[in-house]
């Protein structure tokens, strides 16, 4: 009886062997062959590469960056030739002479510098102002004796004067002002300048 049950283990166990040799191994898994989508592989549109940040070599230098403009130009000097007169604090005739040779030479920087506030006084930019006396193409100019008075703390000079320019002929009062010789006026308001004139080009 013995031995009839330890043949039958003995058998049974060699049946358990023979079947696990025979028992292939799981095969291994493999990497998926597909290809993602691009949607999967494309970073989203906020996400910037270290590449395409600035680096600090390529940030702009304060010399590379353009010089801020005014928003008016600078005036034009005058004729140096001029400086005299515009700077003149006696004998206004002499200043209305230069300002009209400026005008027969058609030299409107020379000739709008002759108003008060270095050409301010005109009312007009050098723009506008040659605009409207470059009109002219062939001035000759006449000034006639002027007169002088005094009024509120200034000196006036009114003169008659011509204009003729080819077949066209101007006439009107140029007034130059300039304040009296006080304490705390500045050489702009001590010199002659034009104060307004009825000529227009």
């Amino acid at each position: 009886m013995i031995r009839s049950c330890m043949a039958t283990a003995l058998a049974s166990a060699i049946v358990i062997n023979l079947a696990g040799c025979d028992r292939r191994p799981d095969p291994a898994p493999q990497a998926s062959t597909s290809t993602p989508d691009s949607a999967e592989t494309t970073p989203p549109a906020w996400i910037v590469a270290p590449s395409d940040l600035p680096s600090e070599d390529s940030a702009p230098d304060a010399a590379s960056k353009p010089a801020a403009t005014d928003a008016a130009a600078a005036d034009p000097a005058p004729n140096p030739a001029y400086a005299a007169a515009l700077n003149a604090r006696r004998d206004p005739g002499k200043v209305l002479a230069a300002w009209g040779t400026a005008v027969e030479a058609r030299d409107w920087a020379s000739v709008r510098a002759f108003w008060g506030d270095h050409g301010k006084g005109s009312g007009l930019d050098t723009k506008a102002f040659t605009a409207r006396w470059g009109k002219l193409v062939q001035p000759r100019v006449t000034i006639d004796p002027g007169q002088s008075e005094g009024a509120a703390g200034s000196i006036y000079y009114t003169a008659p004067v011509t204009i003729i320019d080819g077949a066209r002929r101007l006439t009107g009062e140029v007034v130059l002002r300039r304040v009296n010789d006080v304490t705390g006026a500045t050489a702009e308001q001590l010199r002659w300048h034009i104060d307004s004139t009825t000529l227009t080009p």
